[in-house]
């Protein structure tokens, strides 16, 4: 592994009423609003239905309103889509998440400066003294 095979980088987390919202549910939220489907969302990311919806449940517990407007299935086929306030959740999380990023450009320039260019497998070997 080189220095650009990992490059070191920041994650914004949020903390709401004893949950917390990442980039993962984030991006599970714009899928949903793109595609109308938890369903169809949840397949995007490699997870199943029931990942999916308990997420979203997870992240809707720390808000007094709802993220998402749900119609069941059937023969009309049901769908979710985002209310004002996911997008809003959306739209915040990212101008954060981009102003942390920008901030943290210098102690990010610094982190590959003196980063290991061995991987952590090499690194497990010599610990054990097999290298």
């Amino acid at each position: 592994m080189t220095k650009a095979d990992k490059n070191p980088g920041v994650r914004t987390k949020l903390f709401v009423a004893n949950e917390t919202i990442g980039i993962g549910k984030i991006k599970l939220l714009q899928l949903v609003g793109e595609t109308g489907s938890i369903s169809a969302a949840a397949r995007q990311m490699g997870m199943n239905y029931r990942r999916a919806w308990f997420l979203i449940d997870s992240m809707q517990s720390g808000f007094a309103d709802p993220l998402l407007l749900t119609e069941r299935g059937g023969k009309a086929r049901g769908g979710a889509s985002l209310t004002p306030l996911a997008t809003e959740l959306i739209h915040r999380y990212e101008a954060h998440a981009s102003l942390i990023a920008n901030q943290s450009s210098d102690i990010l320039d610094w982190l590959r400066s003196v980063q290991s260019e061995r991987s952590p497998d090499a690194d497990a070997v010599d610990q054990k003294g097999e290298a």
